[in-house]
């Protein structure tokens, strides 16, 4: 049981760790400070997609799974090298929460 618990905080804290704002400042300078921006002239304005459509998005281009994906991956891969899935998940709540942000 303890093993349980302490693996539980020990992936809480890395979570809380991840800085979505900050993972977030490398794209901003294509696809805009709040994610409203169509990047090289292809991609959707990240912060009109749902949550669950942009984590797949970026985990598609983490993998280099699809054509998209394998385009682009060099110009995103050094921006994402060792983002997780869960880390993916909460940088995508951060770029949806940025249309609702004020300046």
């Amino acid at each position: 049981m303890r093993k349980v618990v302490s693996l539980l905080v020990i992936s809480s804290l890395t979570l809380i760790a991840f800085d979505g704002e900050k993972a977030y400042k490398q794209c901003a300078m294509c696809h805009g400070k709040k994610a409203e921006k169509v990047a090289v002239n292809s991609s959707p304005v990240l912060n009109t997609l749902s949550e669950e459509k942009l984590s797949s998005r970026l985990n598609e281009i983490v993998d280099g799974s699809t054509d998209m994906a394998k385009r682009f991956v060099s110009m995103h891969q050094a921006k994402l090298k060792g983002v997780s899935k869960e880390e993916i998940g909460l940088m995508s709540k951060y770029i949806i929460n940025l249309r609702d942000k004020e300046d």
